[in-house]
């Protein structure tokens, strides 16, 4: 009866806002206001994790064409000197007497796809071990060169801008902030909290925790009436205190705060939503398991990749408690969440090689961490219902410039879970090597020296969300070029 309830109401209010619209409203969100109802009586339990990288990674090293014409190509860029950042052919033994230098790793990690691509051949960095072993597994997928695009676009479309392009390519702000809503800086709502929109009547009481950041404050995760929930790496964020100079016991102020008869409706609204924070606090810390139970703080360290050296992943302590939120969802109901976490420190301009090499050592090993907690959580084995996928800024430029990267625009991105058609890569892997008149080599995959998207962040995420349960008219309205794209394109195909 209750999800009858929720389920009405979710329509009634849907219906009440597009009835604004007038005769205006376009049929697809009238459509999506239907099957967003009839959606609130699913009764199965999905997550979606966004990993994002905050500076923009450098996919050229991170996942490799290694035939012989794109590694001869690749290595003319990359290569120039024996300290440059180009890495190292399958096969090279690591020699940690290297310093300076990409020998001290060793060769990159091949990866063969179950689907080949005609000549060519892949590998992995070769700090990302873990996450070759989940290729291999087919746990992890990769999407090759992806990036923002309002519709497909080809070299020559842009170089004479005879189709709309994404606005402020290249820029760090607004790249991510493209990434995630669709919309330079100062956007007000991303496709996650939009996605929460849809679904958070599936949350019953606890719509509040549909949309939740073990990070920082993202703009993915708001939606038009759904706000992010805030949490750390220990749990629910508590309301302080301290600030409340000469107030009674915290007890005696929740009391007097939320109960009190209060003449004025602002006051009364201000109540209701202290109260709904702290009763939200209480059940989630109630419901939350015992980081013991997914691992401890022992498995949230790491080691360096060139040192060895143990230290905390603070990547792997957000992905625990987000492990630590899905193992609490029976507790509290939720059937539907988006989770948003981050690491920074991405931007190599220079100094490339060290720093690189440990930033997707953490990321490898985070990644694995949570693949195999999800599978052991105290409520049972969850890990075919979290779907989880990397995010940047833009990728990096296709050269070198000497000691490290600049910024770029389509990247090559990872898709993991027990829900992925994984060991394999979805897309046309890019060519590698920069355009040179003189040579007279072309690239048509590269534009200013990086590479020219050939997959939609619209069509990335619309993957994810068919599988999370959006209809197609609820995708059209999520994501707003996607409709810009061939139906058969607007799934990529890597979701079981």
């Amino acid at each position: 009866m209750n999800d009858i309830n929720s389920s009405r109401r979710e329509f009634l209010r849907r219906a009440t806002a597009l009835s604004a619209m007038g005769a205006g409203a376009p049929m697809a969100l009238n459509l999506a206001c239907l099957s967003s109802a009839a959606a609130q009586t699913a009764t199965d339990y999905k997550a979606i994790v966004c990993v994002f990288l905050d500076g923009g990674n450098d996919a050229v090293n991170t996942v490799l064409a290694t035939d012989s014409p794109s590694w001869t190509r690749y290595s003319a860029l990359r290569r120039q000197i024996s300290s440059s950042i180009g890495l190292m052919p399958p096969g090279t033994a690591r020699n940690p007497g290297a310093p300076g230098t990409n020998q001290k790793l060793g060769g990159v990690l091949p990866i063969t796809p179950l689907t080949a691509q005609t000549g060519r051949s892949f590998a992995l960095h070769p700090a990302m071990t873990e996450m070759r072993d989940l290729f291999l597994a087919r746990r992890l997928a990769v999407v090759a060169n992806v990036g923002p695009l309002i519709q497909p676009t080809t070299k020559t479309q842009f170089y004479s801008r005879s189709v709309p392009l994404p606005p402020r390519l290249q820029s760090h702000n607004d790249q991510q902030s493209i990434w995630q809503s669709f919309s330079p800086e100062g956007s007000s709502a991303g496709w996650g909290g939009r996605m929460g929109d849809i679904t958070a009547g599936l949350n019953g009481s606890h719509r509040i925790l549909t949309c939740i950041s073990a990070s920082r404050s993202a703009v993915f995760l708001a939606g038009r009436d759904t706000l992010p929930y805030q949490i750390d790496t220990d749990g629910a964020i508590q309301i302080g205190w301290d600030w409340l100079f000469g107030a009674p016991t915290a007890t005696q102020f929740i009391e007097q705060v939320t109960t009190a008869n209060r003449s004025h409706f602002l006051e009364r609204d201000q109540a209701s939503v202290f109260a709904r924070s702290i009763n939200t606090e209480r059940d989630l810390r109630n419901a939350l398991p015992d980081k013991d139970l997914v691992g401890g703080t022992t498995a949230v360290q790491y080691a360096h990749p060139v040192t060895g050296a143990l230290s905390t992943n603070r990547l792997a302590e957000q992905l625990q408690m987000v492990a630590r939120m899905v193992s609490a969802q029976l507790a509290l109901g939720v059937r539907r969440q988006v989770f948003f976490v981050s690491i920074g420190g991405w931007d190599f301009h220079s100094g490339q090689n060290d720093s690189q090499a440990n930033q997707l050592a953490r990321v490898s090993h985070a990644m694995s961490y949570f693949d195999q907690t999800l599978k052991t959580l105290p409520t049972g084995d969850l890990s075919a219902s979290v779907t989880t996928f990397t995010a940047s800024d833009f990728g990096r430029t296709i050269h070198s410039n000497g000691d490290g990267t600049d910024h770029g625009w389509g990247a090559h991105h990872f898709v993991m879970g027990g829900a992925v058609k994984g060991g394999d890569i979805y897309g046309e892997f890019p060519v590698i090597g920069v355009s040179d008149k003189k040579t007279g080599y072309d690239n048509p995959d590269e534009v200013d020296r990086a590479f020219l998207p050939k997959i939609s962040v619209d069509q990335y995420a619309a993957t994810i969300a068919r599988w999370f349960g959006l209809s197609d008219p609820e995708l059209l309205s999520v994501f707003p070029n996607l409709k810009n794209f061939a139906v058969p394109a607007q799934n990529l195909g890597f979701m079981l």
